[in-house]
């Protein structure tokens, strides 16, 4: 390497450290320097294409970085920041495709891997992306993420046996490489290798014995009489993946909140006043709150996930937050009763709802309501709820009607709708309203 080109990559480095530390205009000056002594510098013009995306230039940060990959089409690092760019500017196809290509190059860039695993679901160009990671596990067997992609991209293109397939090659790589264990044998059992899931799962166990997520996944898939999920089970489980749930939700066109709040606008309608005091229980990241806040003159979230607490904080929409589990709040000794409140896909985790219904009802005001979401279970004869592979519960309208009733509510009001989808399929779930009897505050 020449003096001179020690001095551009000098320069180079005096930018970057600069960008790091926030001092944006000493970084803009040092990119320019080198892009004036070569203007060809592949990585001069990548950074440059950052620091216009941190100014707000987003077009301007593509063209950069596009022209640094004309230079330098091998750099896999500006391929994902790529893709990154092309996300949050709602390009989510090109995005996509930077992505791959990063791996393509670079088959471990984790990144780009969790990248793509958070776009799989929407898969508007699955037909592309299905051919690409056969080829990746085929060139690099050993690649956990590769399989995982792959069993997905397979399920979603309706090849649920290859997807099988590429599912339990992945119960093949240490348990620790995945962030939630028991995602493989719940999904094998949902494909219809219950034998499979259940082997591996009794492993897991042996191998995990005092973890209450994998003791209660392993219940579940063995179709055990579980009344509810453990309180530790729901909190590690959401806690584990509390950055990337919205996006997650997103990608399955989760749709609960939104038909939750609507029904929440149909009763406001009917007011001359907000509703006083209201509470999301289960609030989760607070996908809720934003769509029923000018409803409210006064809301309260409650969940006992730390990590989707402080998500929803940052919202700046709810007025409290409490680190809780459910029945215990709404029995405690509360400062005022709620005129309203909203529960969007939380019983999910509760199968026996005689000890919420009967919290609820001291919870409420009197003429207080619930709007909430369940998974719908439809039989007309057999249980009142179900626990699935996936350790979420499904109820029986007759069942919620009941529960409301012996504990002196009225079931006032429900519709079926589409939740998400879940493997493919659209989940079916209800939407229900409860009252509490007496005078509302209108």
């Amino acid at each position: 390497m020449d003096f001179f080109q020690m001095q551009i990559d000098e320069r180079l480095q005096q930018g970057i450290s600069a960008h790091r530390s926030g001092n944006l205009e000493a970084a803009l000056s040092a990119y320019k320097d080198v892009l004036s002594e070569d203007p060809d510098h592949a990585d001069g013009l990548h950074f440059l294409g950052l620091l216009h995306f941190d100014a707000g230039k987003a077009d301007n940060a593509v063209a950069l970085i596009h022209a640094s990959l004309e230079r330098n089409p091998r750099n896999f690092s500006a391929w994902n920041n790529l893709g990154n760019i092309l996300k949050l500017s709602g390009d989510k196809d090109e995005a996509l495709k930077a992505y791959l290509r990063a791996v393509e190059i670079e088959v471990r860039h984790e990144e780009a891997w969790k990248n793509i695993s958070m776009m799989l679901q929407e898969a508007s160009n699955n037909d592309e992306l299905l051919p690409m990671l056969r080829e990746v596990v085929r060139l690099d067997p050993n690649n956990h993420s590769g399989w995982h992609n792959f069993g997905i991209s397979l399920m979603l293109a309706g090849k649920r046996e290859e997807a099988a397939d590429a599912f339990e090659r992945c119960l093949q790589f240490p348990p620790d490489v995945w962030s939630d264990k028991g995602w493989h044998p719940r999904v094998l059992c949902a494909l219809g290798r219950a034998e499979v899931a259940t082997r591996h799962m009794e492993m897991l166990v042996a191998t995990y014995p005092d973890d209450p997520v994998i003791r209660y996944q392993f219940a579940a898939i063995r179709g055990e009489d579980l009344s509810l999920a453990p309180a530790d089970y729901v909190r590690d489980h959401f806690d584990s993946f509390s950055e990337s749930f919205d996006d997650v939700l997103n990608g399955l066109g989760y749709q609960a909140p939104k038909l939750v709040a609507e029904e929440v606008a149909e009763l406001a309608r009917e007011r001359d006043l907000p509703f006083a005091h209201v509470v999301d229980l289960g609030c989760g990241t607070g996908l809720c709150g934003p769509l029923i806040r000018d409803h409210c003159a006064r809301l309260t979230g409650i969940d006992l996930s730390p990590g989707m607490l402080r998500k929803a904080a940052a919202l700046k929409v709810y007025d409290f937050l409490v680190e809780g589990e459910l029945v215990g709040f709404l029995s405690s000794d509360l400062p005022a009763q709620f005129d309203l409140a909203v529960c969007v896909d939380t019983l999910c985790y509760l199968g026996e709802l005689e000890p919420f219904m009967r919290a609820l009802a001291g919870a409420l005001a009197p003429g207080g309501m619930l709007v909430a979401s369940v998974e719908h279970l439809d039989t007309s004869d057999g249980p009142d709820y179900r626990v699935d592979a996936t350790g979420r519960y499904a109820h029986r309208p007759e069942y919620l009607k009941r529960c409301a009733e012996a504990a002196g509510l009225l079931y006032a009001l429900e519709k079926r709708d589409i939740l998400r989808k879940e493997l493919g399929k659209d989940v079916q779930g209800l939407v229900f309203h409860i009252r509490k009897p007496g005078a509302s505050q209108t």
